[in-house]
């Protein structure tokens, strides 16, 4: 039920109130201070039982650290060289509340990378876990897990405006000279906003599980603003192992789960492998495709049965997965949906400070069907579309970055009269869902003339369970245009299997599409932090012979 306030003869509910807030305050520290002042014995951090005012008073004493030993001020650039700790969050909202810009630094990266980021962003000091510092590093390194001995009643908020960059990341640079995003408090600030419209989905108090690294757009996202912006708690796995993944389900249970697509297709293949050993995965695919059927006429206690242990293997008290940094395969989506699950499928870049559509089906509190979008003060288009309605993704809003830094040669190409232009192919169906059919520079031009989609073959071959991963680019041989695909293979799978297997899914698409000429094997294919296959990376190894090629 909703809480009423009243102001003079106005009645207004409560969620208007704060998202009225929102809109007025200058920084993501003033919203962080909002939230914990309303929630101060509200638990936030989980596994350590600490309270968001815990949360408030530890970033105050890293704030007053900051500026009394360092001398930090507005305008200078703090790195933060860390895996999934509290620190990391406080030492964030710590940087932004004196007006600093946090330069988030991939752990995976290496030391020369890091080094040249520090050297392009002129930073004064990096806060790193002791097991990440660097020799010779260009500034001041500090241990970001330190105890701060500082009193937060000396802390002073510097004055910072909405306009002002909150953040730096680097793109993934996997092709040419990375570029330096900045995204501003107003960026920042929107993305909490934006959140509230999902309050029917994520309520206050739901738990996260954050797993996904903070220095990650994505991560920032789901593990640091909007678990704050909606009032929620955090439960921050800093190893990245399943096995802690499904005992910290068990034991806390969280109601939000958010993981790359590549992390949801492996859970997907357990689930159906396990039924399969069961020999009940026919029967579970019979009866969750009539769910709606059976709920009607009152058998839903049996659809109950059959998804049960799908929700137990999450804790049992899981609502809703949400996905991002990658595209998830249409096919996995509508899984966990038919599970009952409700699922928020992210588009997005670190451009824009990541969710720039969400295809995320949910019942709004009117009663109407809500299917996708962008957050409320964006747009997206589908520019150019061809006679399939495929074409570059636009977008533009408040969440969209004002441009790369130092680099009007890149801003010139990414903006078009106030669009964003993201590089990525796509369409969007009636309902607004977008699909997501690759990179436009990775979009294969057959002879013909006709357009082949990576992302679109990916998808398919990898519903054959013997293919764990796949990387579809254009490839000549002899003279000839050509999809090739390198596939990683459960142990054991032999070239003359994939044949049969890509033959058997041929027949569900048009023949020129069809991938004749591929190769094999059984190891992890290259990817990024967001699990995104590096298809430049898996080419070069195909040259040099890493895998075993199928014979034509």
């Amino acid at each position: 039920m909703s809480i009423f306030v009243s102001v003079g003869v106005m009645v207004i509910p409560t969620q208007l109130i704060e998202h009225k807030v929102i809109i007025m305050m200058k920084n993501i520290y003033e919203m962080l201070q909002d939230v914990c002042s309303r929630n101060k014995d509200g638990i936030f951090l989980v596994r350590q039982n600490e309270t968001y005012a815990d949360l408030l008073k530890k970033v105050k004493q890293r704030a007053v650290l900051l500026a009394k030993r360092f001398g930090i001020k507005k305008g200078d650039t703090v790195a933060i060289l860390s895996g999934n700790t509290p620190d990391f969050l406080r030492s964030y909202f710590a940087i932004a509340s004196q007006g600093a810009r946090a330069l988030m630094l991939d752990t995976g990266l290496n030391t020369t990378e890091h080094v040249n980021m520090m050297k392009r962003t002129d930073c004064k000091l990096v806060l790193a876990q002791k097991s990440m510092f660097i020799d010779n590093a260009p500034c001041e390194m500090f241990d970001i897990e330190n105890i701060d001995e500082t009193d937060d009643k000396e802390f002073v908020m510097a004055k910072t405006e909405r306009s002002d960059i909150a953040q730096l990341s680097f793109t993934s640079g996997s092709t040419g000279n990375p570029k330096v995003v900045g995204l501003t408090h107003e960026n920042l600030l929107s993305l909490a906003d934006g959140a509230q419209f999902y309050k029917p989905v994520i309520h206050p108090g739901y738990t996260f599980y954050g797993f996904l690294p903070l220095y990650h757009i994505y991560g920032v996202v789901i593990n640091i603003i909007v678990p704050v912006a909606l009032q929620g708690k955090l439960l921050l796995q800093p190893v990245l192992k399943p096995q802690e993944f499904i005992k910290d389900f068990k034991q806390y249970k969280p109601e939000v789960i958010p993981a790359v697509p590549r992390i949801w297709e492996v859970f997907y293949k357990k689930i159906v492998d396990s039924a399969r050993e069961k020999h009940v995965w026919t029967l579970m695919r019979v009866i969750v495709s009539l769910r709606r059927v059976l709920r009607a006429i009152g058998l839903g206690a049996l659809v109950d049965k059959v998804t049960k242990p799908v929700h137990d293997a999450f804790g049992g008290n899981t609502k809703v997965l949400v996905s991002a940094g990658a595209t998830l395969k249409p096919s996995i989506r509508k899984f966990y949906e038919s599970m009952g699950f409700v699922v928020g499928d992210c588009y997005g870049l670190t451009e824009t400070t990541g969710p720039a559509n969400f295809n995320f089906a949910f019942r709004r509190p009117d009663g109407s069907m809500y299917y996708a979008g962008p957050l409320p003060g964006n747009e997206i288009q589908i520019h150019n579309p061809d006679k399939h309605g495929i074409g570059e993704i636009w977008v533009r809003g408040n969440m969209v970055m004002p441009g790369y830094l130092e680099n009007d040669t890149a801003n010139a190409d990414a903006f078009e009269q106030g669009w964003f232009k993201t590089g990525d192919i796509g369409c969007l169906d009636k309902y607004g869902r977008l699909t997501v059919k690759g990179r436009q520079k990775q979009v294969i031009v057959l002879d013909s003339g006709k357009n082949v989609y990576p992302d679109e073959l990916e998808d398919l071959y990898m519903q054959n369970d013997e293919i764990l991963n796949a990387a579809v680019f254009e490839y000549v041989i002899k003279d000839k245009t050509v999809p090739f695909a390198v596939f990683q293979v459960k142990p054991g799978t032999t070239v003359e299997r994939v044949a049969f297997l890509l033959k058997k899914s041929n027949v569900q698409i048009a023949q020129y599409k069809w991938v004749k000429h591929f190769a094999i094997t059984e190891e992890e294919l290259p990817s990024t932090s967001a699990k995104k296959v590096k298809h430049f990376a898996v080419r070069d190894m195909l040259d040099n012979g890493a895998f075993t090629r199928a014979e034509q």
